[in-house]
C-alpha cells in the first residue's frame, strides 16, 4: 500500500511545479507554453541592473512593465500581469484597466480600488516585479546617434554612458524632449563632481534626448581646489562655480573675491563679492558667458621656513626659522653646538639659487668661447656671472664671535648648514720634488709648505703657484693668498717649453721697440 503511495506522489510532483510556475505566468500563457519554453521562471525573470530602488512616485508605467498582484485570505492567489500596448493591463476576474503613462503609486492606488471590489477579506498586494525595456532616440553630439535601449528606471546619465560625448559636447546643457510636449534638462557635471542627482530625468518611451555643442563658459582662477575653465549653465551663479571648482581653500584670503561680470558683450564690471555672503544665499547672483572668479590666497598660509643642520654637530636635523630674522649662530646653538672634531673656520652653508633653473643665452655664449677670445670686459662679465651662481659660502665661527653685528649670516628658507670635519693638513701637489699631504700650522705660508716638500722642480713655474680653497673650490694665484686653511691644495705648475726660434723672437721684438722710440725722438728734436 505505501509503495503505491509513492508512486502515486511521484506522478503528481511534475503537475503540482508546472501548476506552481503557471501561477507566476502573465496572462495568457498556458501549460503548453511552459513546455516550450523549458524552464520558465528563468527565461521570465530577465536580469536588470538598477541603480536602486524604483520610486514609486515618479517610476511611469508603460508597454512591457510586469506587475505581480499578490492575494492572501480567503483568496490566496499570485498573478504576474503584463502591461500591453496600448498601456492597459488584464486583472484577474476583473478584466481591463489603462495605467500606461501613470506612476506606479497612481496605478497601484488604481488596482488596490478595483480588486476590493471583486474581493471580501483579502489582503491585496500590488508590485513591480520586471521594468521594461523601450526605444529612445539620441542625437547631436554623440559618438553614435541613433535609437537605444533603455530600461523603465533609466535616467540620462544611464544612456549616454562614460563614452558617448564628443570632444566639445555639452555636458550641462542636454536637453530631453518628451512625447507629451515637455522638456527637462540634464546636466551631467552636476552629478559627476557634486553628486547632484536633481538634473538627471528619468527616461520615457519614445523620448528624444538632444545633445548640443557646448557654447558658453565661465571661469574660477585661485584658491580654489581646482581652478579651471567650466561650461556655463543657464541657472549657474557665483555659487555654483564655487561648488563645481570644488570650493574655496582654507588659505583663501578673508577679504572676499574678485568677480568680472559680463553685463553686456562689450562692457564688463569688477565687483568686489563676500564669500560668505554667496555660500548663505544673500550674495549670491547669477553669471554670464565669460565671467570670471578670482579667489586669492594668505600670504604664507602655514608655511613654515626651516634649514637643515649636518656634519659636526651634537644634534644634526632640520629646524624651524623666522625668515629674515634667525641668524647661523642661533641655529649651531640649537643645534647643541660644535663636536670636539669640528672645523670652526669653514662652516659652509649651502644656499639654492632662486634663478638656477634659468636659462641665461649672455652666460652660454661666454662659456663657449676661451679666454683668447675673450675680450677684458667679457672675461671680467664671465667671472662675475659664475660667482653670482655660486651656491656654497664660508663662514668662520671666530670671525661670527668677533664681529656678530656684520658677519652672523641671516639664514634663507631651505639653506643647509655643513659644519665639516676638521682636517689638518695641507696638500701640496705638482712640480715639487716630494708631493705630499703636510700637517696644517697656522701662520705658514704657501712659500713654506713647498719648502716643507722639497722645494720646486727644475720645470717648475714659480710665477705661476696656485692655491685651491677647501670651502668653497675657488682656485687663486698664491701671490693672491694672505694665509692658508685646513684643506687647501697647492699647486705648481710645470713652465711651458720655450723654443730657440721663440725666444729670438722675443729678444727682436724687443729690439724692434726699442728702434720705434729712438725714431720717434729723433723725430722730435
Amino acid at each position: 500500500m505505501s509503495r503505491i503511495a509513492f508512486v502515486v506522489v511521484a506522478a503528481l510532483l511534475p503537475a503540482m511545479a508546472l501548476a506552481q510556475s503557471a501561477s507566476d505566468l502573465p496572462a495568457g500563457l498556458d501549460a503548453d507554453d511552459l513546455r516550450a519554453r523549458g524552464d520558465a521562471p528563468d527565461a521570465l525573470r530577465e536580469k536588470l541592473v538598477l541603480a536602486g530602488p524604483v520610486d514609486g512616485a515618479s517610476y511611469r508605467l508603460g508597454p512591457g512593465d510586469v506587475l505581480t498582484i499578490q492575494l492572501w485570505g480567503r483568496v490566496t492567489r499570485t498573478a504576474a500581469v503584463e502591461i500591453g500596448p496600448e498601456g492597459t493591463a488584464i486583472l484577474p476576474e476583473s478584466g481591463m484597466l489603462s495605467v500606461g503613462g501613470m506612476t506606479l503609486d497612481q496605478a497601484r492606488a488604481r488596482i488596490l480600488d478595483r480588486l476590493r471590489g471583486e474581493y471580501r477579506d483579502v489582503r491585496i498586494e500590488v508590485q513591480l516585479t520586471r521594468p521594461r525595456t523601450f526605444r529612445l532616440q539620441i542625437s547631436g553630439a554623440v559618438t553614435h546617434p541613433g535609437p537605444v535601449e533603455a530600461s523603465g528606471s533609466a535616467r540620462v546619465a544611464d544612456a549616454l554612458g562614460s563614452d558617448a560625448l564628443l570632444p566639445g559636447a555639452s555636458r550641462r546643457c542636454i536637453e530631453v524632449m518628451h512625447r507629451d510636449g515637455t522638456r527637462e534638462r540634464a546636466d551631467l557635471e552636476r552629478l559627476s563632481r557634486l553628486g547632484d542627482p536633481s538634473r538627471n530625468p528619468l527616461l520615457r518611451d519614445g523620448d528624444i534626448v538632444q545633445v548640443p555643442y557646448a557654447m558658453q563658459f565661465v571661469e574660477v582662477s585661485g584658491a580654489v581646489a581646482v581652478p579651471g575653465r567650466f561650461e556655463r549653465a543657464p541657472d549657474d551663479s557665483l555659487r555654483t562655480l564655487l561648488d563645481l571648482a570644488g570650493g574655496a581653500l582654507p588659505s583663501t584670503a578673508p577679504e572676499g573675491a574678485l568677480w568680472v561680470h559680463w553685463e553686456t558683450p562689450t562692457h564688463a564690471d569688477t565687483v568686489r563679492v563676500s564669500l560668505d555672503d554667496v555660500r548663505d544665499g544673500t550674495g549670491d547672483r547669477a553669471v554670464s558667458d565669460g565671467d570670471r572668479l578670482y579667489l586669492y590666497f594668505v600670504p604664507d598660509y602655514l608655511l613654515q621656513h626651516q634649514v637643515v643642520v649636518l656634519g659636526e654637530v651634537a644634534r644634526p636635523g632640520a629646524y624651524p626659522i623666522r625668515e629674515g630674522a634667525t641668524r647661523i649662530s642661533e641655529i649651531l646653538r640649537a643645534a647643541g653646538g660644535f663636536l670636539p672634531t669640528a672645523d670652526l673656520s669653514a662652516i659652509r652653508v649651502h644656499r639654492v639659487h632662486e634663478r638656477a633653473d634659468e636659462r641665461d643665452p649672455e652666460l652660454e655664449r661666454l662659456l663657449r668661447l676661451s679666454r683668447g677670445e675673450l675680450t677684458a670686459s667679457e672675461y671680467e662679465a664671465l667671472r662675475t656671472k659664475l660667482a653670482g651662481q655660486r651656491e656654497d659660502y664660508r663662514v668662520s665661527w671666530d670671525a661670527i664671535t668677533r664681529d656678530p653685528t656684520s658677519l652672523d649670516l641671516l639664514l634663507r628658507d631651505r639653506d643647509t648648514v655643513h659644519v665639516d670635519r676638521l682636517v689638518s693638513s695641507i696638500r701640496v701637489d705638482g712640480e715639487v720634488r716630494r708631493p705630499a699631504i703636510i700637517t696644517y700650522r697656522p701662520g705658514l705660508s704657501v712659500q713654506d709648505y713647498v719648502r716643507d716638500a722639497g722645494g720646486f722642480t727644475n720645470r717648475a713655474w714659480p710665477g705661476k703657484v696656485r692655491v685651491t680653497r677647501a670651502v668653497t673650490g675657488q682656485t687663486l694665484l698664491a701671490r693672491n693668498v694672505r694665509t692658508l686653511d685646513p684643506g687647501d691644495l697647492i699647486w705648481v705648475p710645470e713652465r711651458p717649453d720655450v723654443t730657440t726660434w721663440q725666444q729670438a723672437k722675443d729678444v727682436l721684438g724687443v729690439l724692434a721697440q726699442a728702434a720705434t722710440i729712438v725714431i720717434a725722438i729723433r723725430s722730435v728734436r
